[in-house]
C-alpha cells in the first residue's frame, strides 16, 4: 500500500530544494542580472569569481559577457580583464 504522507513529504522535500539560491545561474537570466546577483551574495566577493559563475559557454568556448546598459559592470570587466560586449 502506498504511503501517500511519505510522499507528499518527499515532494515537499524536492520542491523546497529547488528554491535553494546555491542552484546557479538560471537558464533565462541575462548577463547583467546574473552579475548583480552574484555580487551581492557572499559566495563571489569578487567581480572575477562572479563573471567565471555567470559566463556562458558555446561548444565549450567561453562567450563574451552581454553588458548592454550596465557601464558600472563594463569598468568592472575592464579592470578585471574579462571579455565583454556593449
Amino acid at each position: 500500500m502506498i504511503n501517500y504522507r511519505s510522499i507528499l513529504i518527499l515532494f515537499t522535500g524536492l520542491l523546497l530544494n529547488a528554491c535553494n539560491p546555491e542552484m546557479g545561474r538560471l537558464p533565462l537570466e541575462s548577463d547583467v542580472g546574473c552579475l548583480r546577483k552574484e555580487l551581492s551574495s557572499p559566495d563571489h566577493p569578487s567581480f572575477h569569481m562572479a563573471a567565471n559563475f555567470c559566463q556562458k559557454t558555446k561548444n565549450h568556448i567561453l562567450q563574451p559577457l552581454n553588458l548592454k546598459n550596465a557601464p558600472d559592470l563594463q569598468k568592472k570587466a575592464e579592470k578585471a580583464g574579462i571579455a565583454y560586449c556593449s
